[in-house]
């Protein structure tokens, strides 16, 4: 986080070590006239001041240049003189909107409240509107943080959480505004949050453990299902739970990319469909391997797949259910694979006449001993551990493979569906 100097060129200024931010001298030339001839010297005059007089910078920021025909260094400089002075806008924008809403000029003119005019002529929600001028009354009593926002050296994320740790700790925060608006000038977004919460901690210790806390009652998860049959999940997560879902999703993500860079093999799915199927992955993993998942009848919690023997034999295409659902087909050899076969024999109104035993396809011997000998999944190039991995029939039992040792190896559940999807790994590693 070592604070990058004005002369270290690069993505901070021009070619020759120019700051950036001289690119900003003729966006608001205007601006002090808004307060001209007012005997009040506000921090909007001031501002306006520095940037028109600031410096000018090699680095052209031509909004109808033909971008095909700037040079590398020119694309890339152009990329972030553009966002800096986007930034400098916005600033200048929330500091107008401070200024009206000090004027009262909302009520005074349109009988409406600054948020509620700002909402409509701005064109934006209520809850973005009532943000927007929150952060701009607190903006316009900031003077350091202002002046440097003005020319685009915080972002907006950045003035965001300097006003808001500003709300929650008025007096601490002038004392020491000079110090954020220096660092929050290199500072990342992340990096920002993390001092202003160790600097909470300091002058608040109580106040930063009470907001800690409320975090945490902010914690919620749903999950519903949709009239198509797809899963909606919605929620929050506090920062330790967060942590925990996120590192063992990719745990599974992570290893997945690491085989498939190793292969030089891809299987098509995109970076958020790699994410769905991992919680899949982590909620069979907790059902098949913990042994403190609830039973009922003997028998732990799971999914009812319906077919009619003539699907599950290929002769008859017919889409396979869960909870009277459709589903993908093509996961039906994968799912039965190693599952529990219910014979049931229904009439001409799909009522059950006759239900037969349970049978599984995969006994827990022969489950036990594909874990001693495979030790993990046998695609090649594949390190996934036993626990990971669903017992897979070389010759499909409905195709008259026999369920035993032989006839067996252990998969990871990317590759038992790769395999049921025709895809099939150079070399599959099947120990004697």
């Amino acid at each position: 986080m070592k604070n990058p100097t004005p002369s270290s060129g690069g993505v901070f200024g021009g070619g020759d070590g120019t700051p950036v931010h001289g690119i900003l001298s003729d966006i608001l030339p205007e601006i002090g006239v808004l307060a001209e001839g007012s005997a009040d010297t506000d921090i909007t005059t001031n501002i306006a001041t520095d940037i028109a007089t600031g410096a000018a910078t090699d680095i052209a920021v031509d909004v109808g240049a033909d971008i095909g025909l700037l040079s590398d260094d020119d694309l890339e400089a152009s990329i972030v003189a553009f966002k800096q002075r986007i930034d400098a806008l916005q600033a200048g924008l929330l500091l107008r909107i401070g200024e009206y809403h000090k004027r009262e000029l909302a009520p005074l003119r349109h009988l409406l409240s600054t948020v509620g005019w700002i909402r409509q002529a701005l064109r934006l929600t209520s809850g973005a509107a009532s943000s927007m001028v929150r952060t701009a009354r607190t903006l316009t009593t900031m003077p350091a943080v202002a002046e440097a926002a003005s020319m685009g050296a915080i972002t907006p994320d950045g003035v965001r959480l300097l006003t808001q740790a500003k709300r929650r700790h008025p007096l601490e925060f002038d004392h020491h505004e000079a110090v954020f608006a220096d660092i929050a000038q290199y500072l990342s977004t992340k990096d920002l949050r993390v001092a202003i919460e160790y600097w909470e901690q300091q002058v608040d210790y109580p106040s930063a453990v009470a907001k800690v806390k409320a975090l945490r009652q902010r914690r919620r998860f749903s999950i519903s299902q949709t009239w198509e049959g797809m899963w909606h999940l919605s929620g929050e997560l506090d920062p330790e739970t967060g942590s925990l879902v996120d590192t063992a999703i990719r745990s599974i993500v992570d290893r997945e990319n690491l085989v498939a860079s190793r292969n030089g093999s891809d299987d098509g799915r995109y970076p958020w469909q790699r994410r769905a199927d991992a919680l899949g992955d982590v909620a069979s993993f907790w059902l098949n391997n913990s042994d403190q998942v609830g039973t009922s009848g003997g028998t732990k919690p799971h999914i009812v797949v319906t077919t009619s023997l003539e699907t599950l034999v290929g002769l008859k295409e017919e889409l396979p259910t869960i909870d009277g659902l459709v589903f993908d087909p093509g996961e039906l050899g994968r799912i039965i694979c190693d599952s529990g076969i219910i014979r049931m024999i229904l009439d001409a109104d799909s009522q059950p006449l006759d239900v037969g035993r349970r049978s599984r396809t995969v006994t827990p011997a022969i489950r036990r001993a594909l874990d001693q000998r495979d030790g993990g999944c046998q695609w090649e190039g594949c390190d996934a551990p036993p626990s990971w991995c669903d017992a897979h029939h070389l010759t499909h039992w409905t195709n008259g493979g026999e369920t035993s040792l032989t006839n067996m190896t252990l998969l990871c559940r990317t590759h038992h569906r790769a395999t049921h999807q025709n895809r099939q790994p150079d070399k599959l590693q099947i120990p004697p």
